[in-house]
């Protein structure tokens, strides 16, 4: 007999559920992304001219909880960063996998 996740939860203390609640917010991409933009000084429109998306795109992006890797690339490539994603099998081997900003962000002039 298997045991769900979401039972197991349901029978924990309120304030566990809280705890477990705000660590799971200290995780989400979105959180990460604007805790990077913060610590850069600089602004959502700073981010959007960057990105060549609106100010309202970006806000939603800090606040997503699923994400485009596309939309990931855009967002760190406007402020220089860029974005790396490690891919974890079964048996513990990792793989890493480099996103080319390039593919994903078109500049001046581009169609």
């Amino acid at each position: 007999m298997s045991v769900d996740w979401q039972d197991l939860r349901g029978e924990l203390p309120d304030e566990v559920r809280a705890r477990l609640d705000d660590k799971r917010a200290e995780r989400r991409l979105g959180r990460a992304l604007a805790d990077i933009r913060k610590a850069m000084g600089l602004t959502q429109q700073d981010v959007a001219s960057g990105a060549t998306m609106t100010q309202n795109t970006v806000s939603k992006i800090e606040h997503a909880d699923d994400v485009l890797i596309s939309s990931i690339v855009r967002y760190m490539h406007s402020i220089g960063g860029g974005v790396e994603l490690v891919l974890k099998s079964p048996d513990g081997k990792t793989q890493r996998v480099d996103f080319d900003p390039h593919l994903y962000v078109k500049t001046t002039g581009e169609q």
